[in-house]
């Protein structure tokens, strides 16, 4: 191999010019005396510039007496007895540019041109790096998050670093999670298919979040919200993990009460009787609940915008043309009373709310008061009607003695109008009685009632002991009753036969016959005994046996049959209670069957042939 002089020298001359770093040949007088390309580049100066600078032009404080204090402190070669030295300075570029260099410097001592070799690094890269890797442990020790870092090159990958935010979440002081695992964190809670997927994203490099549930140093549970990332050198080999973790324990809590507090009112809203159509702030159909559907039936997919819905709607109503719109009705806070003709006949009061703290939902209320409509009607003529017949009688008794005290009368005369009083008087009596009857009896729903096994017979016998059916022309035939026994309160049950036959005495003409025969209906559950009460009287039409329950009605209007009204109502209403029924059959002209159906006994309704 040629290792001539020349061929040494055009090997180190390439070795300089290729050189990274600047290399500045230096003069004992602090002369810049030769220079690489990289000292070129660096203080961006041609070779023929440097030539002859001084030194400390590009690098102050080396001087011809900075460079002989600073070879004066350097470290001795024993080999050469010359000294290198090492510092770091500001170095200037174009004269002016200051930007941080390392300083390497040596000694020559036996070239009579050369006194220093000084080879310079430029130090802005490096320092940059460090400010930015000091901003970044800056930034990670001030994240609200927990952020640890773990070996992937050791096993089972140690903990290497944590910022102050994981201590805090996890109780755990920096030392004690040093060279520690996640596995520290695991408790019974901990969710074993959440902990496998976290490890076999880990050994597939990938990365992941996922909620776990961990514990900290004092035992606690708190929810981890974990975020798992791979670190890569430059071969693409993981070396690293950096594990986020973030505390959304009251996240987690308060969630979980919105979810709980949203499932109630959804059970509220779907459980309503009342109906609820919400729309939102665009005036978009959003939900309506089953009691709404109930109500008017299935809102059409093409009526789901305001507009489009409140046409439909009104085409519900008995009157479309008086039905507000939502928009109309929201801005006042009056309950609308709408009828409905589909898709049944309904009363509906309506209100519509505006939601302005929230999103500005619409939301239309809606309830059904068909009931109420038609008790309120009821009600009003059940008064009206009462007033009247309590007025006909109290007329006819203030005004007979008012006669009676301003005039006098034969005796004949004076007996007739006390005789009409009496009457007026016993009607009005009977009137109040029924009326209080059926006041207790609807107050207490059959709660005073004393329900035993009672025979029947000895139920009919009282009865027809108790009426004077020879003063009124008729006479009672009495059929074949079953020897059993009925649940019933026999005080209760009495009034109601006695009713039936006083209403078939008052319709039957002078000297008919009235029947009463029972028999039994074991077909019907519960088995049952049923008492038919038959008269020859006047009957009724259809139109009048539709009515014929109901209070005040009377099938004969003229006023010469005696009556309040009331009688078969409160029937009806004793033997409901009973658990049983009234029903009337009749023809006009031929007369009317009025059946009375009682539960049997047990011990009787339990037994086939009862008879």
């Amino acid at each position: 191999m040629d290792t001539s002089p020349a061929i040494e020298l055009r090997r180190l001359r390439a070795m300089l010019d290729t050189a990274a770093d600047a290399i500045v040949g230096v003069r004992a007088d602090g002369r810049v005396h030769s220079a690489n390309p990289a000292a070129e580049r660096m203080f961006g100066k041609a070779a023929a510039e440097l030539g002859g600078t001084l030194l400390s032009s590009l690098l102050p404080t080396l001087d011809a007496a900075g460079l002989a204090r600073t070879m004066q402190g350097g470290m001795l070669i024993h080999s050469t007895q010359s000294r290198i030295g090492r510092l770091e300075l500001q170095a200037l570029r174009h004269g002016d540019v200051a930007f941080p260099v390392e300083v390497l410097l040596g000694e020559i001592n036996d070239d009579p041109e050369i006194r220093y070799t000084c080879i310079v690094r430029d130090l802005t890269e490096v320092q940059q790096a460090e400010e930015y890797m000091m901003l970044y442990g800056r930034a990670v020790d001030c994240t609200l998050n927990g952020i640890s870092i773990s070996d992937a090159r050791r096993f089972p990958q140690p903990i290497v670093h944590v910022n102050p935010a994981f201590c805090r979440i996890t109780g755990y002081a920096r030392h004690e999670l040093l060279g520690r695992n996640a596995g520290l964190f695991e408790g019974p809670l901990t969710d074993p298919d959440d902990l496998a997927l976290l490890a076999r994203t880990v050994q597939s490099g990938g990365e992941l979040s996922i909620t776990l549930k961990n514990y900290r140093k004092d035992g606690s549970l708190f929810h981890n919200k974990l975020s798992v990332s791979p670190v890569r050198d430059a071969q693409g080999h993981i070396t690293h993990y950096i594990n986020v973790v973030e505390d959304v324990s009251s996240q987690i809590e308060v969630k979980q009460r919105l979810i709980e507090r949203t499932a109630r009112l959804n059970a509220t809203f779907d459980l309503s009787p009342d109906g609820f159509a919400v729309f939102d702030a665009r005036g978009e159909l959003i939900s309506v609940n089953p009691a709404f559907r109930a109500l008017v039936g299935e809102v059409p997919p093409e009526c789901g915008l305001l507009p489009d819905f409140d046409r439909w709607f009104a085409s519900l109503c008995e009157s479309p043309g008086a039905c507000r719109t939502v928009a109309e009705a929201v801005n006042d806070r009056a309950h609308d009373r709408i009828v409905l003709v589909q898709p049944t006949r309904k009363v509906i009061e309506r209100e519509v709310r505006r939601n302005l703290g929230g999103s500005g939902e619409t939301i239309v209320y809606m309830r059904d008061i068909t009931h109420q409509s038609e008790i309120d009607r009821l009600k009003s003529e059940f008064l009206a009607t009462a007033a009247h017949e309590l007025r006909t009688p109290l007329a006819s008794i203030v005004g007979f003695t008012e006669l009676m005290l301003h005039r006098e009368y034969p005796p004949a005369r004076q007996k007739d109008l006390l005789a009409t009083v009496h009457r007026q008087g016993m009607l009005l009596s009977s009137l109040i009685q029924e009326l209080l009857d059926l006041s207790r009896i609807e107050a207490r729903q059959g709660k005073d009632f004393h329900i035993v096994p009672t025979p029947v017979q000895a139920l009919v016998d009282g009865v027809l002991q108790a009426m004077s059916s020879d003063e009124l022309g008729q006479k009672v035939q009495l059929g074949e009753l079953p020897p059993v026994q009925v649940l019933a309160d026999a005080a209760k049950i009495q009034q109601a036969l006695t009713n039936l036959l006083s209403n078939a005495f008052k319709y039957s003409a002078p000297g008919s016959t009235v029947r009463v025969d029972a028999d039994l209906d074991l077909d019907r559950t519960p088995r049952s005994l049923c008492i038919h009460v038959r008269d020859q009287g006047i009957g009724m039409t259809p139109e009048q046996l539709e009515r014929a329950f109901e209070r005040f009605y009377r099938a004969d209007t003229s006023g010469n049959i005696p009556g309040t009204g009331l009688g078969l109502n409160l029937v009806k209403e004793i033997v409901e209670l009973h658990g049983g029924s009234v029903s009337l059959q009749s023809t006009p002209g031929q007369g009317t069957v009025a059946t009375l159906q009682l539960p049997l006994a047990p011990a009787w309704a339990s037994t086939p042939d009862s008879t």
